[in-house]
Parts: structure tokens; sequence; C-alpha cells
């Protein structure tokens, strides 16, 4: 479907930038205030603020003066590298609102908090990012002029990891290149220890031998699965990539039989790792889920996409003894990509500096911006509690990446199972009166209600005010594949050695992998859609995602500890709970409108007209993979678009939030035409000046 292009005439005037929005605290620049003096004429690193929105012309006109463009900062500013006497010529021009030095305090998170003679001397362990990856080798030699004490570890492609004294900050962060220094957060599975886990013995009374199941143990029947499996949508000719600690052998000659025929490659990406090979069991748990084939079970245990290949790339450090991140991270996802991959999970992350927007979130925003049709998802994390004990689970608890604006976040709702695994109310447990402490979410067990929300599941939002997660997909007592090594984990029980339980935002993510896959297949097979991006995968996936409100303890309002409190979406569901029925019945349905388009510029309208044949509920929503936003700044999102929804009576439904990359109406209609607009608002940073959406409506 093809919809139409209109150039709005707007007044840029209008958004005029009166306030440089920095991590470290906003400047205002009203009335030009902030100016320039002969005293920085040593000043390489500035940033530059319009009066108008930055436009392809700006940043053309600023290239060809002999400007290095670095990135984009709210609202309608560019931090740039420039000679002082070029910054001096632009700063006279009318059209620029500020010129301003981009100064070393500037660089460093606030998440690190406050630099001062009491914390100076404590050594710690920092990330760097540069600007230009080409210098890096020379910034790391100017750092290390600093102080003897400082320490560089690792470094590749624009970031390096060292550890020094916090007095060292300053001086770093002034060194020309250097973008930005944050805290080091070590990364880990995220599987939740809510018991001792070598002390979980294969489920009582359980036979081991398949004759007890019930259907629901891998979480796929919650997601309805079998809906897509019944039209012959099991992930054929679909790649998955997947990093974690590995895949069982690491070796595609002697596999798990589940896994046999379904791995494309492998690659050992972590820290001196030498092999793909997984020692701790969670990396297999987690690709049983995706398209473990179910061979061992006789077909009762399968993954979501069980027709699927994957690439495997193994994370374990045998240094660590756990997960490492390699340091190019794009470079580990772009290895993927060329095996094939445009789907890629991932559950892991850091439980630290919640909700902030930081360098790997930032790099995968990246990877995704180049990539157009590259899926990458995210587990949320488990860091969710309640530690103010009214019932509810607190907000800001998503860890990066999870932050990402790009990755499809995912969160942990309940599976439906009464026997194995963990099965105790939330109270039982041994960290209950720590972070759970109170009714009604102590009363609750962990698997007893698809519409409940696991307790430890993280939740938005994020620092800048974004939703996250994006959706959710059980994580808790799910079965799948246990690793052969002998050193694998029975994580939350064993059901037999072949299979083990756990739980976790882990096990959400690659059911929804799983299911985008499908997804993936549908829109490609049924739908026409040749390459789908990974901003219409996203789109369709939220679209038929089923609402979970008001959750698993009723309506009876936030004193009394509702789970959701607002319709979807929202940081506790997203939009909801992943529905592969919904996925197949309404891409069949014929009430449903699908667009994957290049976008609009600044000032720009799209506009695309769906004719609704009778009354229902009207759903639409807009996805975008926005340019990744600057580590510096107080809002991650770039490229701002706009929904409005012109109903047949000509009432408007509108979504304009200027934080989130994507956007939700819906309402009731009667028959006649919708006239859908998607407005440009701001595109700063696009792709040839367009920022390109993914387009879903539906009549339900």
């Amino acid at each position: 479907m093809k919809l139409g292009i209109i150039l709005s005439l707007l007044s840029f005037s209008a958004f005029a930038g009166t306030e440089i929005k920095l991590n470290s605290g906003s400047i205002s620049t009203i009335n030009s205030q902030v100016v320039i003096s002969e005293a920085q004429a040593e000043q390489t690193e500035w940033i530059i603020q319009y009066k108008n929105h930055v436009t392809e012309a700006i940043k053309h006109e600023l290239q060809k003066a002999g400007v290095e463009i670095y990135s984009y900062l709210p609202e309608d500013a560019l931090i740039v590298r420039a000679e002082f006497a070029t910054i001096k010529q632009i700063r006279s021009q009318n059209k620029v609102q500020a010129v301003l030095p981009f100064e070393a305090y500037m660089k460093i998170s606030p998440t690190l908090g406050v630099l001062s003679s009491v914390t100076a001397p404590t050594r710690e362990t920092f990330i760097v990012s540069v600007f230009d990856q080409s210098e890096r080798t020379i910034i790391e030699a100017t750092i290390r002029n600093i102080s003897k004490n400082i320490l560089i570890q690792k470094s590749a492609a624009r970031n390096f990891v060292l550890t020094t004294e916090r007095a060292n900050l300053p001086a770093i962060a002034a060194v020309a290149g250097v973008e930005n220094i944050q805290a080091f957060a070590e990364v880990q599975p995220l599987h939740i220890l809510l018991e001792d886990q070598q002390a979980q013995e294969p489920t009582p009374a359980a036979p081991g031998d398949y004759s007890d199941l019930n259907g629901f143990e891998t979480g796929t029947k919650v997601m309805n699965f079998d809906a897509a499996w019944a039209m012959g949508l099991t992930g054929q000719n679909q790649i998955v990539g997947m990093a974690d600690t590995g895949l069982d052998s690491g070796d595609t000659r002697a596999i798990h039989t589940d896994f046999s025929g379904a791995v494309k490659s492998g690659y050992a990406v972590g820290m001196f790792g030498k092999t793909w090979a997984d020692p701790m069991g969670h990396g297999t748990h987690v690709a049983g889920s995706v398209l473990g084939r179910g061979t061992a079970s006789g077909g009762k245990l399968k993954g979501g996409a069980y027709s699927s290949l994957m690439v495997a790339q193994g994370m374990w450090s045998p240094i660590l003894n756990n997960l490492s991140v390699p340091s190019n991270l794009a470079g580990m996802f772009n290895q993927a990509y060329t095996d094939g991959a445009r789907l890629h999970t991932n559950s892991w992350g850091a439980a630290a500096n919640f909700g902030a927007y930081e360098k790997m979130a930032a790099t995968v925003d990246q990877v995704m911006f180049d990539k157009e049709d590259l899926l990458v998802l995210f587990a949320a994390g488990n860091s969710g509690v309640d530690k103010n004990k009214d019932g509810r689970i607190d907000a800001n608890s998503i860890g990066t990446p999870g932050t990402a604006k790009n990755a499809l976040t995912v969160g942990a709702s309940e599976n439906l199972l009464a026997t194995g695994g963990i099965q105790k109310k939330v109270g039982e447990l041994k960290s209950s009166p720590e972070n759970w402490p109170s009714a009604p979410i102590t009363e609750s067990m962990l698997s007893d209600d698809i519409n409940g929300i696991a307790m430890f599941s993280s939740r938005g939002p994020t620092a800048d005010g974004r939703t996250k997660p994006d959706i959710v997909a059980p994580g808790t007592n799910i079965l799948s594949v246990k690793s052969q090594q002998k050193t694998a984990e029975v994580l939350w029980g064993a059901y037999n050695n072949d299979y083990v339980y756990s739980g976790g935002t882990s096990m959400a993510c690659p059911l929804t992998a799983a299911g985008a896959a499908i997804a993936r297949q549908m829109l490609i097979e049924k739908m026409s859609q040749a390459k789908p991006s990974a901003a219409l995968v996203k789109a369709y996936l939220l679209h038929t995602a089923t609402e979970m409100f008001p959750g698993q303890y009723g309506n009876v309002g936030a004193a009394r500890g509702q789970e959701i409190l607002t319709l979807r979406p929202n940081n506790d569901e997203g939009y909801g709970r992943v529905n592969m029925a919904q996925v197949v019945a309404l891409g069949t349905s014929g009430s449903l409108m699908i667009a994957d388009s290049k976008g609009v510029a600044t000032g720009e309208t799209e506009t695309a007209k769906f004719t609704v044949s009778k009354a229902g509920n009207l759903v639409v929503n807009i996805v975008w993979t926005d340019a990744p936003g600057s580590v510096n700044a107080s809002k991650a999102l770039v490229n701002d678009l706009d929904l409005e929804v012109v109903l047949p009576n000509g009432k408007v439904l509108s979504a304009n939030d200027q934080i989130n990359n994507h956007s939700f109406v819906q309402g009731a209609v009667e028959a006649g035409e919708v006239v859908i607009k998607i407005k440009g608002v701001n595109v700063p940073m696009g792709k040839s000046g367009k920022q390109p959406f993914a387009l879903v409506a539906s009549v339900q």
C-alpha cells in the first residue's frame, strides 16, 4: 500500500530552541545569553543551537565549511568539531540561536554521582566513548599521560574500559575527541535466582517421561503459538541471532538432539572465549524457547519458531566465569547479520543505572538505524521490587541495554503452571521480606494467572520518560532445554536430563523472539512484505498484543495494589502480552492495513485512507527506528513524528508525546473512511532527511 505525501506549511520559528537539554543539566539560551569569547580560541568541540529545526541544508552548509557533525542535542542543537575562526563566523549568522563550548563536565554521566574531594581517591572502572573510532588509539595515549595510575583494560570500536581514581575524570573528559564517561556495569544473564539453584531437585513425583505434561510448560500455549503452527507458520526461512552463555556443546556435530540441524553458525565472542559451548545452561534454555525442535520429548517441548535457524554467539568468559560483552558490541550484531539473522535475542543486561540511556543502548540504536531490517530484542531485567511496601511494583527498574529506543524490550508475564519449577507463594520466597513484603503480591503464586505480570519483571519508565518495556511474554516456570555440559546449572529445577525449568525476563525474551520470527515469516509469505523492516515487525507485534489491564489482582485501585493502573501502552505491560493467534488472525482478516514507509521529513505529512466496512474498535499505531540519541542528552528521542487519525464523523484521535519513537491511538469507529496522518514534526537526523516508519491499523 502506498501513502500519499503532503508538504505541510509549518512555521518552524514556532519551534525555536531556547534550551539545550544535557544530562549534566539544561542550559538556557534565551536572548542568546550563551556566547563565545577569545579565551576559548583553543577549543575545538562546540554546541551550535539554531533558532529553527536542524535541516539537511544546515548540515550540508556546516560540512561544506569544514565542520564535523558528531550528534544531535535537544532542542535544535548539534555537537560539532570546528576551528575557532569557523565557529565565530557561524555564530554571526542570524539563524543561529547560540554557540557554546562542549565542555568536559558535560561528558560525565550523572549516574556517577557528584565528584567531590571525599570520593576523589576512589578507584573505579569506567567506560569511555569517543566520537571518532579512528582517533581512539591517539586518545588512549593522551589519557595515559594524565596519570600513571590509569589502566586501560580493553578497547574496540568507539569505546574503551579503564580503571582510575575518580579525581582523574575531569582531565580525561577534557581530552578532545572524548564523547562520554560512564560507570562500568557488569552484565549478567537475566534469569532470576529466587531460590538456591543447586538445591533444586527434579520436581517431586514428576516421572520425567513427558506423560504428565499439559502443554503449558514451554510458555508457548499462553502465547497461542498453536494458532500459527496450525497455519504452517513455524519459522521457516527465518534466522535468529542469540548472544548468551553459549549453546550446549558448541559443536553442531555433537549437539543436543533438540538443536540438530537448527544451528546455522556459532561463534565465541566472550573475553578469552574459544568456544560457543554453554557451561552454565542459560543460553541453551534461551535457545530452546526460540527454536528447540522438541526431539527429545517426542515433539511435546518445542520452541515457538521450531523451524527457524540460529546464529549462536557464546559470550561466556572463562576468565570472568560469567558473561562478557564484546568491546565492539556493534561488531557482534553485524556478525550475526552477515550470517543472515534479521532477529537477534539478548537475555542479558546490567542491573544498574536504571532507566539511563547509556553507551550500550545507543550502540543498539545505531546498529538498528543502520540496518533497518534487523530487530534486536532485549530482556527488560528482573529488578522489579516493592520497596515502598504499597503492594505495587515500583517504577524505574529497566537496565541497559533494555533502555534502547529501537530494541523490542521484553518484560515477563506469568506462565500457567501448577506443578514443576518453583511452586510457592511469593511471600514464601527467601527474598520476599526485602523485595516483595506486601499483599497482594505476597499472596500470589508465580504461575497462576496469565494476566499477571511477574513481580520481578522490571518496570519503566526510562529516565527520560519513555515507555518500557514494550511488550511482555511468559517468564515464570518455563520448561526448556538443558545444556549437556557437566557444569550446567539446573536453574529453577530439572524435569529430567534433557529439560529444566527457569524464570526471568530471560525466558520471556526468546519466546518473543520466536513470535517475531513467525510474525516476520507471515509478513513475507502471507502479506506481500518482501523485506519487512524491524519497525514493521515490532509495530505488528505491539498492535496484536493482548491488553492485560488491570492485571491479576483485579480493578481494586492503586491503594489496594492494583497491578496495572492504565490501559496500554504503560510501563508495566508495555503494549501487552504477545498473542500469536491475533498475529495470524488479523493478517488474514481483511480489516488490516499495514505500511512500511520510506518516511517523512520535517514539515511533511504522509496520509493513508482506510475504509471501515462496519463499526468496531479502531486501533492504529506507528513505530520508527530512530537515529541514536546522544549519551550526553537528557532526552533520547531524536526524530519526532506525530500520529493523527480522522474518523468518519470528523473526530480526531492524536498522539504526540515528544518522547517515544512509537505512537498509538484507539477508539470506537463507525463505518466509513478513516484518514491517517503521520507528520514529520522534527527530523534533524533522518535518512536523506526523512524518517522511515511502519504503520499498522485495524478494526477489531
